[in-house]
């Protein structure tokens, strides 16, 4: 063999030892963070420290800037208070027909109505996340308040050597609240539950579990974590598959 082809070989069986998905973390290229600015879905949660406009077009022409106070309160003028703590932005669209109905006598669902509002986040507050267990960085981090248990995991520089990235818990008031498989995110693309998080709730990384290194030809050579029940066509899905000068009667376990 010439020097070119060992090289090549001891490449491939080198990057069996990687760990796959680490390196997304590792990457400081971006920062992971959503907006601080709106606009939201509509199942976000208002919480304190975030800013909202308010702006009313047709018979009314006006528009507020709206802080959420510690207590979770707005104040609209000529309306009054209005209690928005945890409540989605679409609790706050029907709660706003409600209210602003009473001051704008045009304000109504429907097409008669001859007042109409836009309520957005203007600007988004954070909360305290801890993160703990086998990651790179424990402690505690502030976050948007729109961030997720992975916007979480990316500020501490994702789990160890040692950690999961298939049963990442998200526990909230002492009470789990989710579990993460990082791969459904990285292979699938699924954020399903990449839960969004809130004040106090902790990211638990702990110890990985079975890992399988796979190496040769296949499309990423790597170490993989495995969760029960999973089957050696699983840790060949993850991989990518084989390549196409993979010689498939030949797989050695």
């Amino acid at each position: 063999e010439d020097s070119l082809t060992r090289g090549l070989k001891s490449n491939r069986a080198d990057s069996g030892f990687v760990i796959f998905g680490l390196d997304f973390f590792r990457n400081r290229s971006s920062t992971f963070n959503p907006n601080l600015t709106g606009p939201v879905d509509a199942n976000y949660r208002i919480n304190p420290g975030d800013q909202l406009a308010l702006i009313l077009t047709g018979d009314v022409e006006q528009s507020y800037q709206l802080p959420v106070s510690r207590e979770g309160l707005i104040v609209i003028p000529q309306v009054g208070q209005i209690y928005v703590n945890n409540m989605t932005m679409a609790d706050l669209e029907n709660a706003l027909y409600n209210r602003l109905g009473r001051v704008y006598s045009g304000v109504r669902r429907g097409a008669g109505a001859t007042t109409h509002f836009y309520i957005t986040p203007a600007r988004l507050g954070s909360n305290q996340i801890y993160v703990t267990g086998d990651v790179l960085r424990p402690g505690s981090y502030r976050v948007s308040s729109a961030g997720t248990a992975l916007t979480a995991l990316y500020a501490a520089l994702g789990p160890s050597e040692n950690g999961s990235l298939r049963q990442v818990l998200i526990r909230r008031g002492g009470a789990a609240v989710d579990t993460l498989d990082v791969y459904d995110y990285l292979l699938n693309g699924s954020t399903a539950h990449d839960v969004r998080l809130s004040n106090g709730d902790l990211v638990f990384v702990p110890i990985h579990g079975t890992r399988v290194r796979i190496v040769g030809e296949v499309a990423r050579p790597a170490t993989y974590e495995m969760r029960p029940n999973e089957t050696l066509a699983d840790a060949l899905r993850f991989a990518g598959g084989f390549t196409a000068t993979a010689a498939r009667q030949r797989v050695q376990i």
